[in-house]
């Protein structure tokens, strides 16, 4: 919205109400010159511009509010909304029959070659861990790029079962690099980078475990970390918030993890409660909100406290669907003209920088070209199993990975499940591509070094 447009309805707002405009904005904003600094052309940030539009909905005298917009996706009714953390099925088919996580990590690893660590450690974090898959990958990476410098790997997932999953992974990794600190927490976005809860009620109730791991060999670190097992799931639960639709954490929890034999040289990485730093080297967002989220919602609360948790040279990369692919295809002829992916990386970033404000002055927005920016991944299916007659097991392997990454609503597949059109819809697409892919775009913000 531009300024003159806000300042036209503040204007109008005030003349029904009979209200001074400093006034307005003492009451909305906590600042009386709010509307002159707007004349003057002055920025405000996404929150700022948020309260004044509720002020203005809710705040005539009388109760005599004019008519609000329709509320943003993040507050519809909860039962509605696509949740990561509650597809455990469509998710795991979609990552053991298509190759994003493989390829994430690929792209992941173009920026380690940016990444310029300084002690006592490389700093990594995983603003959404999933099953472990994209962050194991990483890693190996580092250890190719980085063999003898201590790691300090944290990650943020609220799935019990992605929890679990990731820390099958975990022993390998101990094994080969064991200088890593690996840390795990439940917290929200802008929250985990630091591993403190803004609430104090939830700071107090905090979990906080080291988990020490003794011996030498991978069995020996399986065996214990499988110990926390009943720990995890009397602790590491979610809810889902009754105004947001969102998953929420009971209680805040951090585990660190890491090996006894190397506490000593590790003792400077190892994070404590109440005295953990961000200042990250790399920060991955891969997939870290709903394809249906506005805008203001991605850059307010999760990719703009990212970036404020880099370091000097520190780099963000941030990794989203993009469409236009063979499986939005299955999706448009299922629900035509449905448009999950309307917001870009360009208008992501726009948004990001103007959240930021002058917190931002030293970052640099990359959107790239869309030939760097945008790539591609595969369903991996045998080529007799695309061509000709296509079973049903592949058929319904394309169309759930074509609604889990268009994030369809469980209500909506159920109505349209039932019709068993959607099977001969996804194979005439195959057939058409012999295959489906999707393509997902990229984008860096990065930390200007010193």
């Amino acid at each position: 919205m531009k300024n003159d447009q806000l300042v036209g309805q503040i204007a109008e707002f005030c003349r029904q109400a009979g209200m001074a405009e400093s006034t307005f904005g003492r009451l909305a904003v906590n600042d009386g010159k709010l509307v002159s600094r707007l004349r003057e052309g002055k920025r405000i940030t996404v929150d700022t511009l948020e309260r004044i539009r509720a002020f203005l909905g809710e705040g005539l005298p009388g109760g005599t509010a004019p008519p609000r917009p329709e509320p943003p996706l993040e507050r519809r009714d909860p039962r509605g909304n696509f949740r990561f953390f509650e597809n455990r099925q469509k998710y795991l088919l979609f990552v053991h029959t298509c190759s994003e996580k493989r390829l994430i990590a690929q792209r992941v690893d173009l920026e380690l070659a940016s990444v310029h660590p300084r002690p006592p450690a490389l700093r990594v974090f995983d603003a959404g861990v999933g099953d472990g898959t994209v962050l194991a990958r990483v890693m190996r990476s580092m250890h190719r790029r980085f063999p003898n410098m201590p790691f300090y790997v944290a990650g943020k997932e609220i799935s019990l079962e992605d929890v679990r999953l990731t820390l099958d992974k975990l022993p390998d990794r101990l094994f080969e690099h064991p200088a890593t600190v690996f840390v795990l927490t439940n917290m929200y976005y802008a929250e985990a980078p630091w591993l403190t809860p803004r609430s104090p009620a939830a700071a107090a109730g905090m979990i906080w475990r080291d988990v020490v791991l003794s011996g030498s060999s991978a069995g020996d670190f399986e065996d214990q970390i499988a110990e926390l097992q009943p720990f995890l799931e009397e602790n590491w639960r979610a809810s889902v918030s009754p105004r947001s639709g969102m998953p929420v954490y009971e209680r805040p929890i951090v585990l660190v993890f890491y090996r006894e034999d190397h506490r000593f040289l590790l003792d400077p990485v190892i994070p404590r409660a109440g005295r953990a730093a961000a200042d990250f080297d790399l920060v991955i967002a891969s997939q870290p909100y709903r394809a249906k989220s506005s805008v203001s919602f991605r850059a307010r609360r999760i990719i703009a406290p990212l970036a404020r948790a880099l370091r000097p040279g520190g780099r963000l990369i941030g990794i989203h669907s993009y469409g236009h692919d063979p499986g939005m295809e299955i999706i448009e002829a299922a629900w035509p003209g449905e448009n999950p992916f309307a917001v870009s990386r360009h208008e992501l970033l726009r948004a990001v920088k103007y959240e930021l404000g002058s917190a931002g002055r030293d970052l640099n927005f990359n959107a790239y070209s869309d030939a760097r920016s945008i790539f591609r991944y595969d369903m991996e299916a045998l080529p007799n199993e695309v061509m000709g007659s296509i079973g049903s097991s592949t058929a319904f392997a394309a169309w759930n990975a074509a609604v889990y990454v268009a994030q369809v609503e469980d209500e909506r597949l159920t109505e349209m499940t039932q019709s068993g059109r959607y099977l001969d819809a996804t194979r005439d697409v195959l057939r058409r591509h012999n295959g489906l892919w999707f393509y997902d775009e990229s984008y860096v913000i990065s930390r200007r070094r010193d």
